[in-house]
């Protein structure tokens, strides 16, 4: 099996997204509330992103770029929702 070139860029996001909704999925089969993140894994959650929108660039997959690029914008909105001080 021959690895992608830029694989650890795929590396990164996966892990990094994976192990922010494997915790989701885990307080919630606990059933306790989900606290917001603190900075420092909000702006892991948001470099992982941003090297996924480069995975995407670099291997020409408009596919994996888009979904990123969604992720992002969910992650924008519920980010200012949560400045703003709203639920």
């Amino acid at each position: 099996m021959v690895l992608p070139a830029y694989w650890w860029l795929l590396a990164l996001v996966i892990v990094f997204q994976g192990a922010f909704f494997i915790r989701i999925g885990v307080l919630r089969m606990h059933r306790k509330k989900v606290q917001p993140l603190a900075r420092p894994a909000t702006a892991m959650l948001f470099a992982s992103g941003a090297a996924g929108l480069v995975y995407g660039l670099v291997q020409s997959d408009p596919l994996f770029f888009l979904g990123q690029t969604c992720l992002l914008f969910i992650y924008h909105v519920l980010r200012k929702k949560n400045d703003d001080g709203t639920e």
